[in-house]
């Protein structure tokens, strides 16, 4: 009795080590884990690129803090850009505003989400002021605000001469149809920019018989939109979001293969591939490599399809007015109107608008009573920078 009692004392003491021994383990581990995610925790992010930080910057400035300061009451001048300067937006400062009121109106507009302002500098004889803009420490753009009387002079201190204002008719979805409607836009006597959306029936036919018109052709690309349903039937040629770049390159390919008289393109629906950069990176890149520009047919605010053609270089504008969308004739001579308006503003719009019986009619009409009188029509390719 005596050498069993004697033998499971160590067996005891043998387990209770064993044990310990895990206890001891598993809390090796717990710390190991601790400081592991300890360390992820507090690992130094590494910074977004500086072209990411501008990009974003640009973006906000130009769906954001335009909307937000025509809300208002800032009307907008003009838009533009370049890379060692980023996005050039000029207003004019409300009448009822004077320079000290326009300036602390607009400080919390634009200082907000990252933005801030670097410099205020002051026109002589309160012709207004200038902002620099800053996002996340990086210069973004320059918001110039000009008192009414002196919105012409603001040719003068972009150093530019004077010049007729410009306006580009684009005239989309041209493809579907060979209608009597279709070919009276082949006839009208100004300048047009036609919009062609490749792989349908009449696309090879409305892109030929345009050009022999003396009309300008562009590609009117199809592009995811965020809801699916609108994008039912253009599977063939549609951008999407998820799609690689050889992806992107193929269809862009395949549309120039079939209208090979387009000098550059536009948007057909997009509201989800035109918000994506990654994706409209793609499209400017191959845009670029084939000596296109591109119309970014802003179908939503939160497109980054110009921003993303600026940083890239390519050649590029924005649509200013949308003519169309309600098809009364009324509504859309309201609208060709408040193009016209935009051009003596800023020097310059695009109008994008649909192969409509009506829209037609209105523009007929326009011509024919000299409505344009005052501004110079062209192809959209004389607008694009």
């Amino acid at each position: 009795m005596k050498l069993i009692r004697y033998l499971k004392k160590p067996n005891k003491v043998i387990a209770n080590r064993r044990k310990d021994e895990r206890r001891l383990m598993a809390a090796f581990i717990g710390v190991v884990w601790l400081l592991v995610v300890i360390l992820i925790y507090f690992y130094p992010k590494s910074a977004p690129s500086r072209g990411i930080v501008q990009l974003e910057g640009r973006s906000f400035l130009n769906n954001t803090v335009r909307t937000t300061l025509a809300k208002y009451g800032f009307s907008e001048i003009q838009i533009d850009s370049d890379k060692s300067s980023g996005l050039l937006l000029a207003f004019a400062i409300p009448a009822n505003k004077s320079t000290d009121a326009a300036i602390e109106a607009i400080k919390p507009l634009v200082q907000q989400n990252g933005c801030m302002i670097r410099s205020i500098n002051r026109f002589s004889q309160n012709r207004g002021f200038m902002v620099m803009v800053d996002y996340y420490n990086q210069s973004i753009g320059t918001l110039t605000f000009l008192q009414g009387e002196n919105i012409n002079d603001y040719l003068i201190l972009k150093g530019a001469p004077r010049q007729k204002p410009k306006l580009a008719i684009v005239i989309d979805d041209f493809g579907y149809s060979n209608s009597e409607v279709i070919k009276r836009y082949f006839q009208v006597s100004e300048k047009l920019t036609l919009s062609v959306i490749p792989g349908h029936r009449y696309s090879r036919w409305a892109a030929s018989e345009g050009k022999k018109s003396n009309k300008e052709i562009i590609v009117h690309m199809p592009m995811e939109p965020e809801r699916q349903e609108y994008g039912m039937g253009e599977d063939q040629y549609m951008i999407r979001q998820t799609m690689r770049s050889f992806e992107v390159e193929q269809r862009i390919s395949a549309a120039m293969v079939e209208l090979p008289e387009a000098v550059g393109m536009n948007n057909h629906m997009g509201s989800l591939a035109t918000a994506d950069a990654e994706v409209m990176g793609m499209v400017i890149k191959s845009l670029k490599e084939k000596g296109l520009f591109f119309v970014d047919s802003f179908t939503s605010p939160r497109s980054v399809a110009y921003e993303v053609a600026k940083v890239q270089g390519l050649p590029s504008a924005c649509r200013s007015v949308f003519l169309d969308n309600n098809k009364d004739k009324s509504e859309i001579q309201a609208q060709f109107e408040k193009a016209i308006e935009v051009a003596k503003r800023r020097g310059s719009a695009i109008a994008i608008g649909h192969v409509y019986l009506e829209t037609l009619e209105v523009l007929e009409h326009l011509i024919e009573t000299g409505k344009f009188s005052g501004i110079s029509l062209c192809f959209v390719s004389e607008i694009v920078s």
